[in-house]
């Protein structure tokens, strides 16, 4: 417990750290005392509209996109007993991005609601192929099948992209790096009401989640609802993926590296939720500082990728060795 909290506190720091950093970088270099300034009242007038219209939107979205991916990954790993069952690893964000892009591309969809419609509606449709596809099968088949489902998803999404104007094809493609650069003030709120009732429902179900990560026969013999605890995760998981990737797109291994990171510093067999949050918060906070510092403009769904394709080699080396 001790070393948990201890993890806890310092992976708090480093997101704190990669807060204020990501605050200073930029086209226009701020200290942390200039930054600071700011935020309390003073600094230049040229301080105070950089850190408050541009970067703090920008900073405060990272974090809560980075907590809310990592919990939606740390639910699905423990549920499926699997580090590998992360939402993008099992085709949802795939689903979600395919009828977004669709919206984008054949409807002229810009709204922010009617994308977050979409793409929970995406992710559904993803998710009940999946339990259909994988009824009756163990987890490693569900897990292929996920894999197979995000595989079409990308083929879907390369055809829509052929098929529009070019235009609405770069529209969609600068949504599909998957950044957080891009955001402003009018995309908090809605993010977090968004994401609001999907985290609610699945706290209401975090007390059984230690069980579930037994065998199911532990589970129901504890008392434990194993089918509606499970429908009513699964549900939540997929809502945080919709309303995440309708605002900055597929953050693509984001929900698989940071609860596997959670799990292994923590010292815990499962993901714990809390120090999955703050690890998935910290680690995208980091990966935006890196872009930050490129000498080219990049997303930073491409830094999350080549992390998230260095840590899914770890994670099947490591189980072909258990």
């Amino acid at each position: 417990m001790t070393r948990y909290v201890l993890t806890c506190v310092g992976v708090a720091l480093l997101a704190s750290a990669a807060y204020i950093c990501l605050l200073c970088l930029g086209a226009v270099a701020l200290t942390p005392a200039d930054v600071l300034a700011a935020l309390t009242g003073g600094g230049s007038a040229r301080a105070v509209q950089v850190v408050w219209d541009l970067r703090l939107p920008v900073a405060l979205v990272t974090a809560i996109v980075g907590a809310a991916l990592s919990t939606a990954g740390a639910w699905t790993q423990t549920l499926a007993r699997n580090p590998l069952a992360s939402p993008d690893m099992l085709g949802i964000s795939g689903g979600a991005a395919v009828a977004v892009v669709a919206g984008t591309v054949l409807l002229e969809v810009n709204d922010f609601w009617a994308r977050a419609g979409l793409a929970l509606l995406g992710g559904i449709v993803t998710l009940t192929l999946l339990l259909l596809l994988g009824l009756g099968r163990t987890t490693q088949q569900l897990i292929l099948i996920g894999v197979a489902l995000a595989l079409f998803a990308q083929s879907a999404v390369s055809y829509l992209l052929l098929r529009a104007d070019l235009m609405r094809a770069t529209e969609a493609q600068v949504w599909l790096a998957g950044s957080t650069g891009f955001a402003r003030w009018e995309v908090v709120l809605p993010l977090v009401l968004g994401l609001a009732p999907f985290v609610i429902l699945g706290l209401s179900q975090h007390c059984d989640l230690p069980v579930l990560a037994h065998d199911d026969a532990t589970a129901i013999a504890l008392g434990v609802p194993l089918r509606r605890t499970r429908l009513l995760l699964v549900v939540a998981a997929t809502g945080i993926v919709a309303v995440v990737v309708s605002v900055v797109g597929p953050l693509g291994f984001v929900a698989l590296v940071a609860p596997q990171l959670a799990r292994i510093l923590g010292g815990t067999a499962v993901p714990g939720v809390v120090l999955s949050a703050l690890m998935g918060a910290a680690l995208l906070l980091v990966c935006g500082v890196l872009v930050a510092l490129l000498p080219v403009t990049a997303p930073v769904g491409l830094v999350t990728s080549a992390i998230g394709g260095l840590m899914l080699v770890y994670l099947v080396s490591a189980r072909r060795k258990r």
